[in-house]
């Protein structure tokens, strides 16, 4: 008998054992990728290239080179790179800093609304060692600074029960954090209506008005915000159009939009469970048990947690938000909380051994696919650009010629041009871009003058198979004037050393 209770209190110790490693695992492997310094690639190097050519006043404008940022988001890496120069560790400083709040402030969420040890293990483990989340904490991108605001807003509103809406700084904090965070307006409108609820049910008139004074200068802020920027980048051709399939049509009315609204749903489990059906249909059933539980049960609490993400999903129906991932970082922590709540609702209702133990293997098949922790002793790797030109540096020759395809372009030019060790990579000026509509014919790569003697493509991006196949198609053409003799290959990225033929 004493053995059997020994066992169950091991057992219902083990998940609060655990959790604490876990917290400490997830940070430390954020500062160590951080601390791997992988290159920029695309769309980071491009945001990057801002900090470098434009000064404070210009980030209240829209951003050149495609890319929208928060200003205050801007104003904190133009400060970051002033202060420790433009390297991947000052870029990537203030999103590493949100990343490990975001650890604390989920945990202090989810232990307060999940009350089932071994759940909040689940949901925390998936937290702290997925590779998306693990990612954005470590990119010089808005995301991670986006989530912290995000989990930041609904601490808050759980910590004071919703009244510190109700004060005069909260009227302050919400006008400034939407200038932090564009999705942020999403979270303010959800805990505003948590307030709401609570000062309505007090019957509390003058928290009711002072709330009403509060949304107000929230409303014209953003207002203010959607008018200077927001505006403008919605009217960007380009960026619509890269958006349109990531836009959830509210009413599909043909085969193509219902699989495009299963496709963008079918995003939440896979980030918040994994990218197996069995994880999705576990973390999908969670999220829809959760959500049910909420309106019905926790009407206050569904405007916190579930209704920012609903409210989301509108504004992509009515193509104001993309759903894609990365735009989603802020979302998915809060339906991962949704997600929680649902499983906790299978425990509480299946009290048998067997039910608990079905749970404990699901949650195992889900586990086992975050495995971030694996990079305590492997590089987070993702497109190397930077370890491919510095190779290429060291065979460069002086009348050599570097031909940078598009998707490499953006990389190269910021560390030619931005990096603080710039110098390395100016390749005696003989830098050519081939445009997305260009091939690198003969013609192409001999455009700064008589035809070289040899000529390096470099290639990056080339994360699929359909990329693979377009870089082997360039270096196919090239067959017809030049040999091949050398090819440097990294992570997502390539170089191909050729020599002209005669």
């Amino acid at each position: 008998m004493k053995q059997l209770e020994s066992r169950s209190r091991a057992w219902q110790k083990a998940p609060v054992v655990l959790v604490y490693p876990v917290l400490l695992a997830a940070a430390v492997s954020r500062v160590l990728v951080w601390l791997q310094q992988r290159s920029l690639f695309i769309d980071e190097a491009n945001l990057a290239r801002n900090f470098c050519e434009k000064g404070p006043a210009d980030f209240f404008q829209p951003l050149s080179h495609e890319q929208f940022a928060p200003p205050f988001f801007s104003l904190v890496q133009w400060i970051n790179v002033q202060a420790f120069g433009h390297q991947e560790l000052s870029l990537r400083l203030f999103p590493l800093l949100c990343g490990l709040l975001s650890i604390a402030l989920f945990y202090r969420i989810a232990r307060q609304l999940i009350d089932r040890d071994w759940v909040l293990l689940a949901v925390v483990w998936i937290f702290c060692f997925s590779d998306f989340f693990l990612r954005y904490a470590t990119e010089g991108k808005q995301y991670s600074s986006d989530m912290a605001v995000s989990l930041g807003l609904v601490f808050l509103g759980l910590r004071t029960k919703g009244r510190f809406a109700r004060t005069w700084w909260a009227m302050v904090l919400g006008a400034v954090v939407v200038w932090f965070s564009m999705p942020a307006v999403f979270v303010l409108f959800g805990l505003g209506m948590y307030a709401a609820h609570q000062a309505w049910a007090e019957k509390d008139r003058t928290a009711l008005r002072r709330l009403t004074a509060v949304f107000a200068v929230w409303l014209l802020s953003f207002g203010l915000y959607y008018r200077v920027l927001l505006n403008q980048s919605l009217a960007v051709a380009p960026l619509i159009n890269y958006h349109k399939p990531w836009f959830l049509p509210l009413f599909p009315t043909n085969a193509a939009e219902w699989r495009q609204w299963a496709d963008l749903l079918s995003s939440f489990p896979y980030y918040t469970a994994g990218y197996t059906f069995v994880a999705k249909l576990a973390g999908g059933a969670g999220m829809l048990t959760g959500l049910v539980w909420l309106f019905r049960r926790k009407q206050k609490l569904a405007w916190l947690i579930a209704v920012p993400v609903l409210v989301c999903l509108l504004a992509s129906g009515l193509e104001k938000y993309s759903l894609i991932p990365r735009m989603l970082v802020w979302a998915f922590p809060l339906a991962l909380i949704l997600q929680g709540l649902g499983w906790q609702q299978w425990w509480k209702a299946g009290r048998a051994w067997y039910f608990r133990a079905i749970f404990l293997l699901l949650f195992g098949l889900t586990a086992g696919l975050h495995r971030s922790w694996q990079y305590f002793a492997l590089p987070f790797q993702i497109e190397e650009v930077r370890p491919v030109l510095d190779d290429v540096r060291e065979a460069f020759q002086p009348g050599d010629v570097l031909v940078v395809n598009h998707e490499a372009w953006p990389a190269v030019v910021y560390y030619r041009d931005c990096h603080s060790q710039r110098a390395q990579y100016q390749f005696d000026g003989r830098v050519l871009h081939v445009d997305w509509n260009e091939r690198p014919d003969l013609q192409k790569v001999s455009t700064l003058g008589a035809k070289p003697r040899r000529v390096w493509l470099v290639f990056s991006h080339v994360v699929s198979e359909q990329a693979r196949a377009a870089m082997q198609a360039d270096v196919a053409l090239t067959n017809e004037f030049a040999t091949q003799k050398k090819v440097v290959e990294r992570a997502g990225a390539f170089a191909y050393l050729l020599e002209m033929s005669n």
